[in-house]
């Protein structure tokens, strides 16, 4: 691209760049801060454009556009990462000459992208967000598609819900719009009470409580006269679609359905009969003989077929005119021509033409569109069409264009992939034609088994984003959701791509940026129930939790998931969590001592026959738990985390956990912590029954100054007042204890945004620089590496395809066993910077 743009955290373009396309200073040294409004301040950005010179011409690619500037609070600026070509986009320039106000043109109406930059921050889309939709204002270049920037409105977008692949949102604008006005507006369909999917617009009803001299003058008497409410159609009433088994056909025909009209599909049945079917076709009428068609619809509705939606031509728009109803005595018939109705009119028969205007110029109409087409493809009714992709960027849309007008593929909608190669969402990839296809190595856990072969590998871990607000306090975007529906795609992405564990979060109350929060134990079950070899643990925090309860939790979540359930005991640190829900707020000193008592009764109830346990804490009395969990070798209870750096932490650690989680520290500081709670449990007897989980952010980007970018505009857009608010919170735990030790005790402002310190783990580079680090925590001891992203949708499976691999590779080479390597190879990273 010309353009330079980092849409993953929404930057702007800088006129100077070294030779790596770092921005630079005036002094030359590479500036890594960033601008939120940086496009207001740019010397003219380039961008590549396709443009029409002249009628009959193909299209000539520019390097000269400038990116579009935003002109109203309702626009916004999107990259496109894709674009769906319609018939409209060689008819018009290439052999009809029509539709182009004037040369130089841009074209382009289907496009799916990337939100850059919102004119209102009060907007329901945020930068970052992946979006599609139709450019149906085509007398303003700014929104047309063949081009690397365009803009458009927030209402005449949706957003694309987790498992639909970009290219797929490219196809789907224009047809579903054009569809929803033909039958909502021309035919007065009426959505609002649908069946099997959600309710949708009624877009008529809609649009005539609107200011009749707010609507373009040229469509009013289609938005407002078209049809009379008495004529509208009802539940059961007859539509014929000639052309079906088009784009616009086929979206007009699942409409249709769900408002519980019965639909005839006039098409190449031998072709395109069994999708029709699938679609809900009632009856298919073969398009090869005309006369023999409108015998079939005549016969089929008794001669009283009252509403028909032609998406071929002004030659198949007279056929259908033939098959209508024509008495006019009490309701008339209602013919819809997308591309064009008969030269010869009939009476008692209304002609319509779909007042596409209205989507883009009444807000209303938009918006309810586009809402009501997100909410079906969330709850996954609406069927997109099949895709083919075609090569080459924004040069190969001549060729492409080509194709759509000789047929060759007339039952696949065309799609132009253009910047990025691919825009991942989680089991989102496509095949060569486009379709969704599972990655191979998503079938099956062939990938994930291949990389989980060695014994003594470290192992990777994912923090569960189960509370909003992704795993940073900052206001940067972040493609990271917080729902199950997510969530589960997440989970069963990272099985396969070699993930062994996951974390749920713990949270009683909003707190740092945590506005909503899933419950960690059931949320950690319902993840369980979407996946097959995850182990989930689940937070626990005494006070709240009776051992009693949680034991009974978990063993009964362990026999459903076949042993698949670990807990993570968190003695607490903020107290507004404890005093708002009555429970007592103890000294640091006491939760850890109850919560090695709590970690002592679970051990206890899961293993013992009867227990019995006298504490100061809990109490006990012969009580027997059926069923227990499932135990194995080497696992006779659910493994049990906790963390904390503090020596009381240290010291429950050696007493009683199985894993010691760790912060972020330097080299001289895990070397302390780990030779410290070793020697803690060789005192306790428990000489090598302790293991090591560390926790880590990553950042992985093509070059370390990308990364350190990312970084630096993660802890640049921090939320200050959560940030400080966390910051005075915790100094209930590191700053609170006698020697200072405990967590966050040295953590900075910018330590805080990841709020276990995560940044100071240091996977932050190339992949190869993270893997190296790797290597070095392994040699350090560590057993378990617990990492958190900024993106959740793309960079698990990042992880699991650039890092991973590599990780397995050297360490079969025998990397990441000889501390002294690793740290002259790596450790300068982490050393403690004297001030």
């Amino acid at each position: 691209m010309s353009a330079i743009l980092n849409s993953e955290h929404g930057a702007g373009i800088k006129p100077q760049l070294n030779g790596n396309g770092d921005v630079l200073k005036a002094n030359g040294n590479v500036d890594l801060s960033h601008d939120e409004d940086a496009f207001q301040h740019l010397p003219n950005p380039q961008q590549e454009i396709l443009l029409l010179h002249g009628p009959r011409q193909k299209y000539c690619l520019e390097t000269t556009g400038e990116i579009p500037e935003l002109r109203s609070e309702r626009e916004i600026l999107i990259q496109v990462v894709a674009i769906g070509l319609n018939p409209v986009d060689w008819k018009a320039p290439r052999d009809y000459d029509f539709g182009i106000p004037s040369f130089p043109w841009v074209n382009g109406r289907d496009f799916a992208g990337i939100v850059v930059k919102t004119g209102n921050a009060a907007s329901r889309l945020k930068a970052g967000d992946v979006v599609f939709g139709p450019s149906t204002d085509y007398r303003d270049i700014r929104k047309a598609a063949y081009q690397e920037y365009l803009v458009t409105t927030d209402f005449n977008v949706a957003r694309a819900p987790t498992g639909l692949p970009v290219n797929l949102g490219a196809a789907l604008g224009v047809a579903f719009v054009s569809a929803l006005l033909a039958l909502g507006i021309s035919l007065g369909l009426d959505f609002s009470r649908v069946q099997g999917a959600p309710f949708g617009p009624d877009i008529l009803g809609l649009l005539r409580k609107s200011n009749r001299d707010e609507i373009p003058e040229d469509v009013r008497d289609e938005c407002f006269d078209g049809i009379k409410d008495e004529e509208r159609p009802q539940v059961g009433d007859w539509v014929a679609i000639w052309g079906a088994s088009s784009n616009t056909g086929l979206a007009a025909l699942q409409l249709a359905k769900f408002a519980g009209l019965r639909v005839i599909c006039v098409a190449d049945v031998v072709r395109h009969g069994a999708r029709l079917v699938d679609l809900g076709a009632d009856v298919l009428v073969d398009r090869q003989d005309p006369s023999r068609a409108i015998e079939i619809i005549r016969s089929v509705t008794k001669r009283e077929l009252r509403f028909a939606l032609d998406a071929v031509g002004k030659e198949t728009a007279a056929h259908l005119q033939e098959s209508l109803w024509q008495s006019g005595e009490e309701k008339q018939a209602h013919l819809v021509g997308l591309t064009g109705l008969p030269k010869s009119q009939l009476p008692g028969v209304k002609y319509h033409s779909v007042p596409i205007k209205v989507f883009h110029s009444v807000p209303a109409i938009g918006e309810s569109a586009m809402n009501w087409l997100e909410e079906l493809l969330v709850a996954k009714v609406l069927q997109p069409p099949e895709i083919a992709l075609a090569d080459g960027g924004l040069e190969g849309i001549n060729g492409a264009l080509d194709q759509l007008r000789n047929g060759s593929m007339s039952s696949k909608r065309i799609v132009v992939p253009i910047g990025r190669e691919t825009l991942r969402q989680p089991n989102g990839n496509t095949g060569k034609d486009g379709n969704k296809k599972t990655d191979a190595k998503l079938d099956s856990f062939e990938y994930a088994d291949s990389l989980n072969a060695n014994p003594s590998r470290v192992k990777f871990a994912y923090w569960v984003p189960n509370v909003s607000g992704g795993l940073v306090i900052s206001k940067i975007d972040q493609r990271t959701r917080w729902d199950l529906d997510a969530n589960a795609e997440y989970a069963k992405t990272a099985e396969r791509y070699g993930f062994e564990y996951a974390l749920t979060q713990i949270r009683f109350m909003a707190g740092y940026g945590a506005e909503f929060q899933h419950e960690s134990v059931s949320f950690s079950q319902a993840l369980l129930h979407h996946t097959e070899r995850l182990v989930v643990m689940a937070a626990l925090l005494p006070g709240p939790w009776n051992p009693a309860v949680a034991a009974k939790q978990v063993a009964s979540i362990d026999q459903y998931s076949k042993g698949r359930i670990a807990v993570n005991v968190v003695s607490g640190w903020f107290k507004q969590e404890f005093t708002s829900i009555g429970q007592w707020w103890l000294d640091h000193a006491e939760r850890y001592r109850r919560s090695r008592e709590f970690i002592a009764c679970l051990k206890g109830i899961w293993t013992q026959e009867v227990f019995n346990f006298s504490g100061d804490f809990y109490q006990f009395h012969d009580y027997p738990l059926k069923p227990k969990p499932i135990a194995r070798p080497g696992r006779p209870y659910p493994e049990i985390f906790q963390g904390g750096n503090s020596i009381d932490a240290r010291e429950n650690a050696a007493t009683v956990s199985d894993y010691y989680f760790m912060n972020g520290n330097t080299l001289e500081g895990f070397q302390t912590q780990i030779a410290d709670v070793k020697e803690r449990a060789a005192k306790h007897g428990r000489e090598g029954q302790v293991k090591f989980a560390l926790n880590g952010f990553v950042i992985a980007r093509e070059t370390e100054a990308e990364a350190i970018r990312v970084l630096q505009e993660i802890q640049g857009k921090a939320n200050k007042e959560a940030v400080e608010a966390f910051g005075d919170a915790v100094q209930n735990a590191g700053a609170s204890t006698s020697n200072k030790t405990g967590m966050w005790a040295n953590s900075k402002f910018e330590d805080l945004v990841q709020y276990n310190d995560g940044f100071k783990t240091k996977l932050i580079g190339t992949p190869t620089q993270i893997v190296d680090r790797i290597l070095l925590l392994k040699s350090l001891g560590i057993d378990i590496l617990l990492v958190a992203f900024l993106h959740y949708d793309d960079e698990i499976q990042q992880f699991g395809e650039q890092i991973l691999p590599l990780v397995r590779k050297l360490e079969a080479e025998g990397r990441g066993k000889d501390e002294a390597f690793e740290i002259e190879l790596t450790g300068d990273v982490y050393r403690k910077v004297e001030a």
